[in-house]
């Protein structure tokens, strides 16, 4: 019985993923119109390419794009939407597998459908946005073994498209898996080298016109309360871009610090899914569908009974959300405004990733070393798996 319904809950996450097809996917739009312009030879940055929109992608991901410009757009949504429940439901798997291999498919089964409930999964699926894919691209590649010689490369491709991932280099350093960071930046200047040759004009304007440094051509109000991101936040709250410099910087360093913390013990989902928070939190500015990595965040709180960030997930679902940050497209005020909850609803995914920080200082604390010393070291040795597992506490 508990099968089936696992099997019942898993299909009706697919049927929510199925209804995005009958609506506006206008990032998909967007994805479309840059692969369209790559055919048509047309300037890719120069105009908007749909519904009053620019591009803003990488002229590596206009490349990949074309694709989706050949098909009808119902093909196209169609696969969008299919697609990213896949994807959805690769990234939970790949993060159980790295936690718990035994329960992997089971609780990946039982996690997607309420997943899709969140503004970042569900606007995801509805806009046919590529989070899901860097998402399950870049787990695919830094939860593989560092004997992997080809480690590194997702994130290169990943950053290809969309920069941020470039985060995950500076993370490789700090944790010394320098051949990974090499083969990251290598995959990163292949997809910039792939751009100058099929797009030389494009990528000039792109990285040397100053497009990708343009805030703006994304929403031009970097305080506005749909920018779910620390700077957003700051913005908002003081009115300051420099305190929002400062605090990056900080919050970055203690991130990358924490990660290697985690990872030293082991933990290497959180570590990585520390630092896909952190890159959200601490870029210019970041759409609510850009916290995707709230995904294996739900299956760390599932693992280690952080059962206090469940409130903090449906605060994100789209009706409560809106109540503080409606859609773009509505041209109607925010239900709450300046007030404790408006606060709270308007900044909930940075809340989120300073509350999963603080759980993770207190469990890494909390939990003994399942190694000794640093790798290198003469002394360097690992305990042994049953010494360790006696060990752990979960906070």
């Amino acid at each position: 019985m508990s099968r089936v319904f696992t099997i019942l809950v898993y299909l009706a996450g697919l049927a929510i993923a199925v209804r995005t097809i009958s609506g506006f996917a206008i990032d998909l739009g967007v994805y479309r119109a840059g692969g369209q312009a790559v055919l048509d030879g047309a300037p890719v940055y120069q105009n908007e390419l749909f519904a009053g929109l620019l591009f803003t992608y990488t002229p590596f991901a206009a490349l990949i794009f074309v694709p989706l410009a050949l098909m009808p757009m119902i093909a196209a949504q169609s696969l969008a939407a299919l697609g990213n429940y896949a994807l959805l439901t690769y990234s939970l798997w790949r993060s159980w597998e790295a936690v718990d291999k035994r329960k992997a498919v089971a609780l990946t089964l039982l996690m997607a459908a309420p997943l899709l409930l969140t503004e970042s999964v569900r606007l995801t699926h509805s806009i046919g946005q590529v989070n899901l894919a860097l998402l399950a691209l870049v787990l695919w590649d830094l939860l593989r073994d560092d004997s992997k010689h080809t480690k590194g490369i997702g994130v290169g491709i990943a950053a290809g498209i969309k920069l941020t991932p470039l985060f995950f280099v500076a993370y490789l350093v700090i944790t010394r898996r320098f051949r990974a960071a090499a083969t990251a930046m290598a995959g990163f200047a292949g997809t910039i080298a792939l751009g100058f040759v099929f797009l030389p004009k494009d990528s000039l304007r792109f990285w040397f016109g100053g497009t990708f440094t343009d805030a703006a051509r994304v929403f031009p109000n970097p305080a506005a309360v749909h920018n779910q991101s620390l700077r957003g936040m700051v913005l908002r709250a003081f009115g300051s871009s420099g305190l929002w410099i400062v605090l990056a910087a900080v919050v970055t360093i203690g991130t990358l610090a924490l990660a290697a913390w985690a990872s030293q013990r082991d933990e290497e989902l959180l570590a990585v899914t520390l630092c896909g928070l952190c890159a959200a939190t601490v870029s210019p500015w970041s759409w609510g569908h850009h916290w995707v990595w709230i995904v294996p965040l739900a299956v760390i709180a599932v693992r280690k009974s952080w059962w206090a960030l469940a409130p903090l997930f449906v605060l994100t679902f789209p009706k409560l959300h809106a109540l503080a940050a409606p859609d773009p497209s509505v041209t109607a005020p925010p239900v709450l405004t300046d007030s404790p909850a408006a606060f709270l609803l308007g900044n909930i995914y940075v809340i989120i990733f300073a509350t999963a920080a603080t759980f993770s200082v207190v469990y890494l604390m909390r939990t003994p070393p399942t190694r000794l010393d640093k790798p290198g070291d003469a002394t360097y040795e690992t305990l042994e798996p049953s010494a360790a597992s006696t060990n752990r506490t979960h906070f």
